[in-house]
């Protein structure tokens, strides 16, 4: 009975008032206070940054208060300038809240380097097909007279003959030098076994034909060339003029016994 009465007195309802008032109170505070911190109501449409310098980039965030930072700049796309924006998070419309980081990426101010596959005594078609697979192009093509009939016989980027791994940088030009079969064959290739380089040059240049060292030493005394393709032919015409004849170089027992015999 007490409580009943309680309830309908005037001090139970100018309680509940006060309480009721303190709860909006509270709760109007804390949602205040927590836009504040969070800056829940400070939205911005984040700005289309692709192909601005970094830069330029900053000075379209300033107004917006957005920050920027570089995520990647390993890519490179040659229709892009150098240093521009390739790719950004948040995309280009999206909203995010002022002081958000805007993440980029840039292009490369130069092209990566790649290593130069195995092009020598490979088909044309195939040294064309592991240049462009790794970023390279193919520059000029030149035919010479050789036995090797559409395969490499030289790789050179710039005038600088290249071998298998050099480092170029991707979308450089390779020259290749072809083997081509033209005509009847002219030439033979004479014996250059046990020679040494000044020597087994010479006798080549005699010969109508060209020479192509593979490795070895040829400075050292007792080096001479251990092996030759293509082979001494006998006097038979196997090559045309200019053809080339690759050579190695090593300990030659040929070339000690000519010694021993001096």
């Amino acid at each position: 009975m007490k409580l009943i009465l309680f309830l309908k007195s005037k001090t139970f309802w100018l309680n509940a008032a006060f309480a009721l008032a303190f709860f909006l109170l509270l709760g109007f505070s804390a949602n205040w206070i927590l836009k504040g911190i969070t800056k829940h109501t400070q939205v911005m449409v984040v700005p289309d940054l692709t192909n601005m310098r970094f830069e330029e980039v900053k000075a379209a965030l300033a107004p917006l208060t957005f920050e920027a930072e570089i995520l990647d700049s390993s890519l490179y796309v040659s229709r892009a300038e150098p240093g521009a924006v390739l790719d950004q998070y948040p995309l280009p419309g999206a909203t995010a809240k002022t002081g958000r980081v805007i993440q980029l990426t840039l292009n490369r101010h130069r092209p990566g380097k790649v290593a130069l596959p195995l092009l020598v005594e490979r088909t044309l078609q195939r040294a064309e097909l592991d240049l462009t697979s790794r970023g390279l192009r193919v520059g000029r093509i030149t035919y010479v007279p050789d036995l090797a009939e559409g395969l490499v016989l030289q790789v050179s980027a710039g005038g600088v003959v290249l071998a298998q791994g050099s480092q170029i940088r991707k979308g450089t030009a390779v020259d290749l030098v072809v083997g081509k079969r033209s005509g009847p064959l002219t030439h033979a290739v004479p014996d250059l076994l046990g020679m040494r380089l000044g020597e087994a040059k010479a006798i080549l240049r005699l010969s109508g034909l060209r020479m192509e060292f593979v490795e070895g030493d040829s400075t050292a005394l007792d080096q001479g060339v251990t092996m030759q393709m293509p082979q001494f032919s006998h006097g038979n015409y196997v090559t045309h003029k200019d053809g080339i004849v690759r050579v190695w170089f090593g300990e030659s027992s040929l070339l000690m016994s000519n010694d021993e015999i001096e």
